[in-house]
C-alpha cells in the first residue's frame, strides 16, 4: 500500500526518525535513501552476460518480469540489433506467460502446469536459445531440477538473479548456466553508514545508494580447440613471386637496352642516368611484393614492407 507507507515515512520522519530504505524503495516518499541495487543495472549486468554465454545471438523468454532489470536486460541485449556486424537478439515468437494467456487458453493448456513452472514450460516448447530468470522464484518451484533435466537436449542457456547457496550448487551441476547476484552484506554496511553519516553530519551526499554486482559463470578447466581464419595466402603467395619476377625481368630488359644504345639520339634525348634511376625506382617497389607475399611468421618484416615502397 503506497499510500500507508508514504504517510508511514512522513509521520516518522516528523518526529525526527531517518529513513532509509533497504533494498526495497519508495521513492516518492520524504525518505533520506535509498540503500540497494540499481534493477536497470543488474538487467544490463544480465544482458552481458548472456552475451558472453552465447555470443551467437538468438531468441529469449523472459520469466518473472520485474520493474527495471527486464527494461535495463532488454535494451542491452538488443541495443546492436541495427548492425550487421554484431549478434541479434530477440525475444521468442508466441504466449507463454499466463498474464498473456486468455482462460481459454489456459483450459487448453491444462496439462501443462500454471505458475511459473507452467511459463517455463511453455516457454521452452518455444525452442528458445536462452530462459532468463529475473527473481529467484522460478529457480524455487519443486521440481525445477527436473524441468531442465525434462529440456536438456534443447541446449537452452539458463540464466539466473541472485547467488544463493542452492543457486550456486544448481550452477556447479548445470542446473543453471549463469547467475547475476547482489551483495546483501554490501546492504548493511552502506546502511549502517549512511546512518552513521546522517547523525554526525546531518546530511548524505547522495539519497541513492547503490551497490555492486557479482556474476557467476563455470569456465571449464579444458577450453576447445579454437579455430581462426586467418585469410592466410597459401597457394596464392605464388602470385606475388611470378610478378616480382615479371618486373624484374622487364627492368634488366630496360637496362640492358638504355646501355645498348645510350649513344643514340633518343637514349641520349631521355638521359641515361635518369632512365637507370627509374628502372632501379621501380625494381626497388616492386621488391615489396615480397614482404607482401609472406604469411604470419614469415622471415621478413612489416618494416621491409615499408621501406620498399617508401624508397
Amino acid at each position: 500500500n503506497w499510500t500507508f507507507m508514504n504517510l508511514f515515512v512522513d509521520e516518522l520522519q516528523a518526529q525526527g526518525v531517518p529513513i532509509i530504505f533497504l533494498d526495497g524503495d519508495v521513492p516518492n516518499s520524504t525518505r533520506l535513501a535509498y540503500v540497494g541495487t540499481d534493477q536497470e543495472f543488474l538487467g544490463r549486468t544480465m544482458a552481458r552476460l548472456l552475451r558472453k554465454l552465447k555470443p551467437a545471438g538468438g531468441s529469449y523468454a523472459l520469466i518473472a518480469k520485474k520493474d527495471g532489470r527486464t527494461d535495463g536486460f532488454v535494451e542491452e541485449l538488443e541495443r546492436y540489433n541495427h548492425r550487421e556486424d554484431r549478434a541479434h537478439w530477440y525475444e521468442v515468437e508466441g504466449k507463454y506467460r499466463d498474464l498473456n494467456l486468455t482462460a481459454e487458453e489456459l483450459q487448453q493448456q491444462a496439462p501443462i502446469l500454471q505458475g511459473y513452472l507452467g511459463d517455463m514450460e511453455r516457454a521452452a516448447l518455444l525452442n528458445p536459445d536462452a530462459l532468463i530468470f529475473f527473481k529467484q522464484s522460478p529457480m524455487r518451484v519443486q521440481n525445477y531440477t527436473g524441468f531442465v533435466e525434462k529440456h536438456r537436449h534443447r541446449n537452452i542457456t539458463l540464466l539466473g538473479t541472485d547467488g544463493a547457496d542452492y543457486q550456486l550448487q544448481y550452477l556447479n551441476q548445470r542446473y543453471v548456466d549463469g547467475l547475476v547476484g547482489q551483495l546483501p552484506y554490501s546492504f548493511g554496511t552502506e546502511c549502517a553508514q549512511a546512518l552513521f553519516d546522517v547523525i554526525t553530519t546531518g546530511s548524505l551526499e547522495s539519497a541513492t545508494i547503490h551497490t555492486n554486482l557479482v556474476s557467476y559463470n563455470i569456465n571449464p578447466h579444458e577450453l576447445p580447440s579454437l579455430d581462426v581464419d586467418q585469410n592466410l595466402l597459401d597457394d596464392v603467395v605464388f602470385v606475388g613471386y611470378v610478378c616480382f619476377g615479371t618486373v624484374v625481368l622487364s627492368v634488366l630488359a630496360c637496362l640492358a637496352w638504355t646501355i645498348r644504345y645510350r649513344a643514340e639520339m633518343v637514349a641520349r634525348t631521355a638521359e641515361p642516368l635518369f632512365l637507370y634511376m627509374v628502372a632501379m625506382g621501380v625494381f626497388i617497389l616492386s621488391s615489396s611484393l615480397l614482404p607482401f607475399s609472406n604469411d604470419d611468421g614469415g622471415d621478413l618484416s612489416e618494416e621491409t614492407t615499408a621501406w620498399s615502397v617508401g624508397v
